[in-house]
């Protein structure tokens, strides 16, 4: 099926329902921002999930959070097996190491947490939960995924086919396919964040393969301050890899 042209507008107010979704509690300035909205439009927008009862705004405050109908927007989706599937290893796997995991799979130009133990520990600076998003390129998730996709799927990201919204001018073709080169040569992507705190954390990635294919990856985030790639390397790729074998051959009833 062809993407087509977007709808602007639908496009705008998906993206204010995701980042209110994500932050759990934002203002309309916060939400003008986030999104490169005009304000008067970011208004209209979440006057319009006002309406639809998509979202609430807090007593006593300027603040608006998502409402439980938000859920009912996945209501057909099956993921959940997956999440509940692996939930449980994760949960483990934190306790042994005290780092915080998640697991995300792509769907369609960004990647999707669909369970995190980020909860589970203080060793975070960011609560990286079930719903939040990132783009491919860029994320060390997204490097452990592309590396093991097409040559042409690199290509399409590179030109904004597949991720429109990533400053793809910053990243050079050739330089790319190295990269993703030495993941498959490594078994595992690194490096420090660019989502969390300006760098203050870095992670280790793990593509799991499942039926031949990677649909979904295992990431392992730390204080970049407490050791570096080596060390993190030698202390937790082993028991990463085995929780990432684990979840890709759990049966998802």
């Amino acid at each position: 099926m062809e993407s087509g042209v977007p709808i602007r507008s639908v496009s705008r107010t998906l993206g204010v329902l995701r980042t209110i979704n994500e932050f759990g509690s934002v203002s309309m300035s916060e939400i003008a921002r986030h999104e490169n909205l005009p304000y008067p439009t970011a208004f209209r927008i979440m006057q319009t999930l006002l309406h639809e009862g998509m979202i609430e705004r807090e007593d006593r405050s300027k603040r608006y959070r998502p409402t439980a109908l938000v859920q009912s927007l996945a209501s057909g989706y099956e993921g959940q097996k997956l999440r509940t599937a692996a939930q449980p290893l994760m949960s483990d796997l934190t306790r042994e190491i005290g780092w915080p995991v998640f697991l995300s799979e792509r769907v369609g130009r960004r990647f999707v947490i669909r369970a995190s133990t980020h909860h589970e520990t203080t060793l975070t600076f960011f609560n990286w939960k079930p719903g939040c998003t990132f783009p491919v390129l860029g994320s060390v998730t997204g490097m452990a995924w592309l590396a093991y996709q097409s040559e042409n799927c690199a290509h399409d990201l590179l030109r904004g086919e597949m991720d429109p919204d990533t400053r793809n001018d910053m990243f050079d073709v050739e330089e790319l396919l190295r990269s993703l080169e030495q993941v498959r040569t490594n078994g595992y992507a690194w490096r420090p964040s660019v989502y969390e705190r300006n760098g203050k954390t870095a992670s280790l990635a793990i593509p799991i393969v499942r039926d031949g294919s990677v649909e979904n990856v295992l990431t392992m985030t730390y204080f970049a301050s407490a050791m570096k790639e080596t060390v993190a390397v030698d202390r937790y790729l082993d028991r990463l890899r085995s929780s990432a074998e684990t979840i890709a051959t759990t049966p998802l009833h």
